[in-house]
């Protein structure tokens, strides 16, 4: 079992004891103040900045024509509508009797 003193020891050589940092890099000596990414860095936010805007203009052009087609293909089933109603009322015009003699006779239209 743990003890309470072997824990309280335990703790101020924690805090007593420094703990080296790992370095990978050597320290910078120079100006922090004065580095740059470099042509490569402004080339590789140039071709991000160029294809991101090249994508943009892509999915607007595309978004706008299914726009165009479906606009098109409301009117279209707007005009094959208004035909079918219209040839249906020819044919009922066509076939409507007549109250006086009960035959069918053809009616005309005056449009």
């Amino acid at each position: 079992m743990i003890s309470f003193a072997s824990l309280a020891q335990s703790a101020i050589l924690w805090t007593a004891t420094p703990s080296p940092e790992p370095t990978l890099y050597p320290a910078f000596e120079g100006d922090p103040n004065s580095v740059t990414p470099g042509v490569i860095g402004f080339l590789a936010t140039l071709f991000i900045a160029v294809a991101t805007l090249l994508i943009i203009v892509d999915m607007n052009r595309r978004v706008r024509r299914v726009r165009y087609r479906e606009l098109a293909q409301e009117t279209i089933r707007t005009e094959q509508a208004q035909a079918e109603a219209g040839s249906s009322e020819e044919t009922t015009a066509e076939t409507a009797v007549s109250p006086n003699d009960g035959a069918a006779s053809p009616t005309t239209r005056e449009d």
